[in-house]
């Protein structure tokens, strides 16, 4: 919030609102103030001491900057002492509210009124009067609370001014900021912001230098599209602008009063008899390079620094992403190491340095000490014997028993096939058998022995006949090989079906004998070898980790544009809770390498391949 203007042109002794410092207001610190008649301050408190009766001295102090206050009117003006009048005024700014107290003498009374404009504390007016009743001392209250309002118009009318400044203030920069823009080489967008900035501040000269490798260098002059780099006129304006980046402040020659002072011999050099002022540029609270202004005869103001400061902050950025696209990667690498080590040595980023102290230790630590490679695979459980299940001849499906997930014994029927027609196979055939066996003990009888052959070949026949269907007709039944789980199979939707000779039924596989199948990287293979140790944990049990011995590798396989090796591995124990199918992660013991070796092995041999490719 914008404060009233003091009105006061001395170096008059800051009173502090946060201590009750009585004896820092002295007689010399406030006999400075303006003349009554000569500022706004002056001539108002002169108006209100004279409209009250009795009024024997008076003293106002307003706000100069944050929570420090100076005299802005006494009244009279004169060698009065009123010291005791500034003791007063900064108690009422401590506490913030009016007070009455006893004067300097018997018969008088000291009245002390905080100004207030929107909330906030902008300053203290402190009346001498005559003592006086209670009533009369009220009235005077009031006529000090009518008499503020000139003080709350001030400030907002002061406001107002202040604010169309800085509207006008961001219009100039954002125009600067919005020519620089249209140009994509540095020295070009330099030369146009600076020549423009020339015109528009009625300046003599505007130069921008870039800072590189810790020196300013110039890049751009106003108005002039060339200049010689190694003059001894550059020389001395490089000189001022790294003064200025070195303060890492506004430079400004002769003193501008109001604005911090800075070493200014080098700005010196180049004023002669007119007036220089730097501002520096910057990226993120870093100086990257100075602007400097030159006027001939007219001196820089207060208004002129803020509007330059306005439009470096905007421009800074600008101008270093400009500076940073002319450098090649080499140059882009040195430069963040040079931001790098400036950052080291920064005493106000203790934190860059805490955070490099703790990557090179860490880098330390997994160069030195070892840990244990394994090489990772996704890993699914198989039955280590699977006993496929097929249907013994053609024929129907007509029950079905068992499905798969389910567990069986030995023997125990899985499902059945339509046993119809065998049944009347057999009729037909047994009874043929009857007929020839008759036949044949009839030609026995009659000792007809060519006859008797005949009759034994059809016997024999006909039984071999009956022998298969009854033999079709036992193995209708589909039964488990052993105690296991039904791996595939599902008939139950499949009831009437025609089935081929051979055609897969089910598939069984026992539960106390597993082997895990490991789908190695090709890029890790060459680590892996058969008698290795490792581990696996399963999705469905992943709070526990199961030891395994790779037993084989076999060949590769491709999947999704990767290959991988279908490793072999054995459970040492195999839980009942496991099941065919389940699928987990396993991690093969290779041995002890360095932590840094384990994380980065990857990334060189994808280099070292990378490399390989492009040699020619």
């Amino acid at each position: 919030m914008t404060q009233p203007e003091p009105n006061a042109n001395t170096s008059t002794a800051p009173v502090s609102a946060e201590l009750p410092q009585p004896d820092e207001m002295t007689l010399r610190g406030i006999s400075g103030v303006r003349q009554p008649g000569q500022g706004p301050s002056q001539a108002w408190l002169g108006r209100l001491c004279g409209m009250l009766d009795g009024v024997e001295s008076g003293l106002l102090v307003i706000e100069e900057s944050a929570n420090t206050f100076v005299p802005a009117g006494i009244w009279p003006h004169g060698t009065r002492d009123v010291t005791h009048l500034g003791n007063a005024a900064q108690k009422c700014l401590i506490g913030r509210a009016g007070a009455t107290q006893p004067g300097k003498t018997d018969q008088t009374i000291l009245i002390t009124y905080p100004i207030e404009v929107d909330g906030r504390l902008h300053g203290a007016v402190a009346l001498e009067v005559s003592k006086r009743p209670a009533a009369a001392l009220q009235k005077i209250n009031q006529q000090l609370s009518w008499g503020m309002g000139w003080f709350e118009s001030h400030f907002w009318r002061q406001k107002s001014a202040d604010d169309t400044r800085q509207l006008e203030r961001a219009a100039v920069a954002l125009d600067i900021a919005a020519l620089a823009g249209e140009y994509v080489k540095l020295e070009d967008a330099s030369l146009a912001i600076a020549s423009e900035l020339c015109k528009r501040l009625a300046c003599r000269r505007i130069a921008i230098g870039i800072e590189r490798k810790n020196q300013i260098h110039l890049v751009a002059l106003s108005n002039s599209a060339w200049f010689e780099k190694k003059s001894q006129f550059v020389a001395e304006i490089e000189n001022a602008m790294d003064e200025a980046l070195d303060q890492r402040k506004t430079i400004a020659y002769p003193p501008i009063e109001g604005l911090l002072k800075g070493i200014a011999v080098a700005h010196k050099d180049i004023a002669k008899a007119g007036s220089v002022l730097s501002v520096v540029l910057r990226t993120g609270g870093r100086g990257v390079g100075v602007i400097t202004f030159e006027r001939a005869e007219t001196r820089f103001t207060l208004t002129d620094v803020e509007l330059c400061q306005a439009t470096a902050s905007l421009i800074g950025p600008i101008l270093e992403m400009k500076e940073d696209a002319t450098h090649w990667i080499a140059g882009r690498s040195a430069q963040q190491l040079r931001a790098a080590a400036q950052a080291l040595t920064d005493p106000r980023r203790p934190s860059f340095r805490y955070a490099a102290g703790s990557l090179l230790a860490f880098l330390i630590f997994i160069s030195v000490f070892d840990a244990e490679y394994r090489v990772p695979a996704k890993a699914v459980l198989e039955g280590e014997v699977q006993r496929s299940v097929v249907a013994p001849f053609e024929g129907y499906i007509a029950q079905a028993y068992i499905r798969a997930g389910q567990t069986v014994k030995q023997g125990q029927l899985l499902a059945k096939l339509d046993d119809r027609d065998l049944v009347v196979e057999r009729q037909k055939w047994s009874s043929e058998f009857e007929q020839n066996d008759r036949k044949y003990r009839d030609a026995l009888a009659k000792r007809d022995r060519p006859q008797v052959r005949i009759l034994a070949a059809q016997v024999a026949q006909t039984e071999a006949q009956l022998t298969l269907v009854e033999d079709k007709l036992a193995r209708t039944a589909i039964v488990a090989p052993f105690d296991g789980i039904v791996v595939t199979g599902d008939l139950s939707q499949m009831f009437g079906s025609p089935v081929e000779r051979g055609k897969l039924l089910f598939e069984v596989a026992p539960l106390d004998a597993y082997r895990v199948i490991l789908r190695v990287d090709e890029r890790d293979i060459r680590d892996v070898a058969a008698g290795q140790k490792g581990t696996i944990v399963l999705s469905g049990i992943s709070a526990e980790s199961m030891p395994l011995d790779v037993t084989n590798i076999s060949v590769a396989e491709a999947e999704e544009g990767h290959n991988y090796f279908r490793v072999e591995a054995k459970l040492k124990h195999a839980p009942p809770r496991l099941r065919p199918g389940m699928e987990g992660v396993g991690k093969i013991n290779v041995g002890e390498r360095k932590l840094i070796w384990i994380w980065t092995h990857r990334f060189i041999d994808w280099l070292r391949m990378l490399i390989w490719d492009w040699l020619p």
